[in-house]
Formats: C-alpha cells, sequence, structure tokens
C-alpha cells in the first residue's frame, strides 16, 4: 500500500470567504472562497498528486483511468469527491437527484452526500428536512414562500454527523464547518437562495421544478449521529470511520474495501511514516493494509465497500 497525498482545488463562492486559510489551506489571496475539494476527479475541481515520485502532479481523474489497477479495477470512473466547505452565510436551500434521475437527465451519478461538523458556533443549526405532509401542501408553502414553516432545522454542535440522502431537503448556515462526503457528482437543485443577487445583480437561478421532481413527500428520516465517535456510517455508496491517533496508534478498515480516503481535520503525526497536519488530504493506491499512527492526528478515512 502507498500514500498519495493530494493538492485541492479551491471553489470561489458567492458565500465564501478566508476561513478556510484560518485552517491551515494554502488559498488564494482576496478570493471569496467557500469550498475546498480536497479529493476530487471531477472535472469542476480536480485535485492532483502532491506526493513526489512517478505520479506527483498528476490529475486524480488521469490517474484513476489510467492505472486502475491501482484501485482494484471495480469502476470506470472515480466515485467519491471530499470538500470541506465554510459559510460567512447561508448556502442555498438544495436537494440532489438519486442515480436514476441523474443518469436520465445529466448522464451522471446522483448524489447523496454526508456531513461531519468540524467547527459550529453555540446554537448552531443545520436546515435538514421539511415539514409538509404532501406534494401540494409542499408546493404551496414553496409558491407561498413560507418557508419557515416548510424547512425543518437540526440544532448540531462540533463532531456531530449527518447524512443526506437524495431527495433530502438541506443547507449549510453561517459559520458552520463541514467536511463534506458524496458522490461524484456536482447536480443541485436550488430550491430557495434567500432572494440573493448574482455578481451582475440578477437573481440567482432556481431549480423549482427539478426540486419538486426530486424532494421525498413526506420528508425522508433523519440520519444524525451526536457527537460521532469510530465507524459512524456504512452504506452502498460510501463509508466513514473518525480514528483519533492521540488514543489509536493503528488502523485497519473494518470492511474490504479497494482504497482509502485520508483528511486529517486536527493535530499532527505520521500515517506509515507520511507526515500529516491539518487540511491535508490523501488516498492509498496498491490495496489497503494496516496503518501505523504517531503523534495527535485526527482524520477522516472514508472508501466504499466491497
Amino acid at each position: 500500500m502507498e500514500i498519495l497525498k493530494l493538492a485541492p482545488f479551491f471553489s470561489e463562492r458567492l458565500w465564501g470567504g478566508q476561513k478556510l486559510k484560518e485552517m491551515g489551506f494554502k488559498t488564494p489571496i482576496n478570493k471569496k472562497i467557500g469550498e475546498a475539494w480536497v479529493i476530487s476527479a471531477h472535472e469542476n475541481g480536480m485535485s492532483y498528486i502532491d506526493s513526489p515520485g512517478t505520479y506527483e502532479g498528476m490529475a486524480l481523474k488521469d490517474l484513476f483511468e489510467k492505472h486502475h489497477e491501482l484501485f482494484g479495477g471495480n469502476y470506470k470512473e472515480y466515485p467519491l469527491l471530499v470538500k470541506v466547505i465554510t459559510a460567512r452565510d447561508y448556502l442555498s436551500v438544495q436537494v440532489h437527484p438519486d442515480d436514476e434521475y441523474a443518469k436520465e437527465h445529466h448522464n451522471s451519478f446522483g448524489k447523496p452526500e454526508s456531513w461531519y461538523v468540524l467547527e459550529a458556533p453555540k446554537d448552531s443549526e443545520l436546515i435538514y428536512g421539511h415539514n409538509a405532509k404532501t406534494a401540494d401542501e409542499f408546493k404551496k408553502m414553496v409558491d407561498e414562500g413560507n418557508w419557515d414553516k416548510l424547512l425543518k432545522k437540526e440544532p448540531i454542535e462540533e463532531g456531530d454527523f449527518l447524512y443526506v440522502p437524495p431527495g433530502k431537503v438541506h443547507a449549510i448556515t453561517p459559520e458552520v464547518v463541514i467536511y463534506e462526503l458524496q458522490r461524484s457528482s456536482d447536480i443541485t437543485y436550488r430550491l430557495y437562495d434567500y432572494d440573493r443577487l448574482d455578481d451582475k445583480g440578477n437573481p440567482r437561478e432556481l431549480h423549482i421544478q427539478e426540486s419538486l421532481d426530486n424532494t421525498k413527500i413526506p420528508d425522508t428520516d433523519h440520519f444524525v449521529t451526536k457527537k460521532a465517535k469510530g465507524k459512524v456510517f456504512s452504506s452502498e455508496f460510501f463509508s466513514l470511520e473518525i480514528v483519533e491517533g492521540a488514543h489509536q496508534k493503528e488502523y485497519i478498515c473494518p470492511e474490504p474495501a479497494d482504497w482509502l480516503q485520508i483528511t486529517a481535520i486536527k493535530g499532527s503525526g505520521t500515517i506509515n511514516g507520511v507526515k500529516f497536519s491539518k487540511a491535508q488530504s490523501a488516498i492509498t493506491i496498491k490495496g489497503i493494509d494496516k496503518m501505523t499512527i504517531t503523534g495527535n492526528l485526527k482524520f477522516l478515512v472514508s472508501w466504499i465497500k466491497k
């Protein structure tokens, strides 16, 4: 097994700022950066290999597609995407499609995603779900702009985990920092955007019909784990585990997988001799094996179970 570090893509957003720089990312100066795509083979935001050796400087997409053997050879395109998202303002209220709808309309993966809360001010909430019991009731509240009645809010703290399945209405709120693990898809339908204007003074585009087509009504179950520790989630789409090097000196993935994704979120140390500090991400190639950990590094490991 080898560990390859990655250089992220930084996404400028209307609601972005310089918070990622405070977290250790080398973000562009004087730009409203809202997202770091830390592990991405998506054309809209590419990660590049940042480890010395044969693959240095190579796009993750190219590495995956040209060297399937390094990843087990079971996927034609890289299936996952990891972001760190910071918000100075409310993000738009969104809903994402499932595989069937995304394939038909965009020739893309659907977009299940999940959030691990890295930072949250006191009394923070995320928009997570809705209160409508029927499609007619949902549409009526949308048409009337009755957002306070329609949208559910979930109280959150640092360390909480939330799964956001396709069809779940959701939005990130100001000053919250999120680690987002998702399928490699960039399809977002905006249901509501607080009547904001873009940089040209025009109302930002909404996708009301697509949102109506995809929102699950009544709302899906809540998938929330408070103060998450250890292995917090497993599904057909992705799995996630929290590893704390201060208390754990070895790590073995609890499920069969072809490769692993790593994102450091606190402290510093080494994984199999490779130095890591907060805000650095990596993938493994050539299979998976036991990891030896030093220091007080806290990191998130994600994978797709075979």
